[in-house]
Parts: structure tokens; sequence; C-alpha cells
């Protein structure tokens, strides 16, 4: 799937998006990330470990993805590559492939080859709000 593709489908007409390293910190980059889709009608998981049954955003914040009741489109990844993997063995336990959007600063050239060999599109290096306003907005 290109990139004009995975715009089109999964940022230009909200999606349910998955968004790891959600954090409740205000000066944090996902919070303004969260607030944005959020308001424009995104449907969002914040994952989370160390706030795991707090909620962010007025969202309940869950463990890992596999606490989510329902299919998600995108993963956008806010966490460093260091502490990918449990997220990415969390991806392989998936019945379906959701787009893996690795925000900037949690671009991982070992990862995204993976995913891809797996059969995942992945979008690296870009921001998902910053995509939106330009293209959708």
């Amino acid at each position: 799937m290109k990139m004009e593709e995975i715009i089109e489908k999964y940022l230009c007409s909200p999606s349910i998006v998955a968004v790891v390293g959600a954090s409740m910190k205000k000066e944090r980059a996902v919070y303004g990330v969260m607030d944005y889709l959020k308001e424009k009608g995104f449907r969002l998981y914040p994952i989370n470990p160390s706030s795991a049954g707090e909620t962010i955003q007025g969202i309940p914040c869950l463990d890992s993805i596999t606490q989510i009741g329902e299919r998600f489109d995108v993963l956008a990844l806010f966490v460093s590559p260091e502490k990918q993997q449990p997220v990415l063995d969390d991806l392989e336990k998936l019945d379906y492939k959701p787009v893996v959007w690795m925000q900037p600063g949690a671009e991982n050239d070992e990862a995204e080859a993976k995913l891809r060999a797996g059969g995942f599109e992945v979008v690296k290096g870009a921001c998902l709000m910053m995509v939106h306003e330009v293209y959708c907005g």
C-alpha cells in the first residue's frame, strides 16, 4: 500500500488508533497528538503499562494492545526502539495487520524490516498529526 493510500484510508477518514506510549503529561508530544486526533474524531486506545487502569484524556489506558477488544487500524508508536519489543511481540498475536506508524523518535530500522517481511505496512518518521494537517486538514 502506498503512503497516499494509507493517508486516504486511515487518516483522512477517522480510524481507530492504538497509541503506544500514551502519557498524561501535557508537555509530551504524544499528549498533543492524541488531543488533536481525538478532536478530529479518531477513536483512540492509549497503551502504557505504567499508566494502565488510569485514564488519559478521559480514555481508559490499557496495558497492551492485546487488551483492545476490537480491531484497530493504526498502531502509533511513541516509544523508543529499546522499549518496542513487547509491542512488536503482541502485534504477532493479532489475526490482522494494522498499519504500524513509527512517530519521529520511534524509528526502528530492524523492526521495520521484520514487520514488512511479516506483511505489515509501516510508516516511519512522519507525525500522524502533521500528516493529517497537511493532507486532510
